[in-house]
């Protein structure tokens, strides 16, 4: 399952993947993505390749459902598509949300303000 998630972004992917939870992982051919687990075992687990495309990121998610059946390739049980990757998509996406409201509303407050310190918030 695919999403874009158009910018700017508090942080980079990176930081955001691993902030909800995610490891980074390199693979064979030397690509980055990112896994987390379902549950306590090593697998099920989450797995999203991340791209940085027109100032935002894509990222691109399926379930591993096992490890690759045979030595030396990469097939593997993945799911792309069904509830369980909705749901991950969906978290994904309220955590972005969050943080790009968070930015918004922080950079909206007035700066020119001048600082008071300790004591002359006490006594004005």
């Amino acid at each position: 399952m695919k999403q874009f998630f158009t910018g700017p972004l508090s942080d980079n992917a990176r930081n955001l993947l691993r902030r909800m939870g995610y490891g980074e992982q390199r693979t064979r051919a030397g690509q980055i993505s990112y896994v987390k687990r379902v549950a306590g075992e090593r697998f099920p687990r989450y797995h999203a390749y991340v791209e940085d495309l027109n100032g935002g990121i894509q990222v691109n998610l399926h379930v591993d459902q096992k490890e690759a059946s045979y030595e030396g390739t990469s097939a593997h049980a993945g799911e792309y598509e069904g509830p369980i990757v909705e749901h991950e998509m969906r978290r994904i996406t309220e955590f972005v949300v969050s943080l790009k409201e968070t930015t918004s509303a922080s950079s909206s407050t007035p700066t020119n303000e001048k600082k008071k310190g300790f004591w002359g918030t006490l006594f004005g």
